[in-house]
């Protein structure tokens, strides 16, 4: 549900030679977060499954909202209009060199 818009925002911001690397980046970071968020469900799960399986998911359940509202978080700031201008600032350092100019 969010894999297209978090997407886009890694590739947007970026001139077109970078738009890979950014692609790039944001796909390892998902696959980086799938793989914490199966291994912090499986020890929030085995940490208390004494309770019994419905009511030891419940701590994970806090997990995910508190995941949810700082993505919810994240995406109101990066559309503010100090993130907008911090990214027109920083855009010159990310520009190719023109072809036959030395570094």
């Amino acid at each position: 549900m969010v894999n297209a818009p978090i997407t886009n925002t890694a590739v947007s911001g970026m001139p077109k030679a970078q738009a890979g690397l950014a692609a790039a980046v944001a796909s390892t970071s998902r696959q980086i977060g799938a793989s914490l968020g199966v291994a912090l469900a499986g020890t929030i799960l085995a940490g208390h499954v004494h309770n019994g399986f419905a009511q030891a998911s419940h701590p994970f359940w806090w997990v995910i909202t508190g995941g949810g509202v700082t993505v919810l978080l994240l995406a109101w700031l990066s559309n503010t209009p100090w993130a907008k201008d911090t990214t027109r600032h920083a855009a010159h350092l990310l520009e190719e060199a023109p072809t036959g100019a030395s570094a």
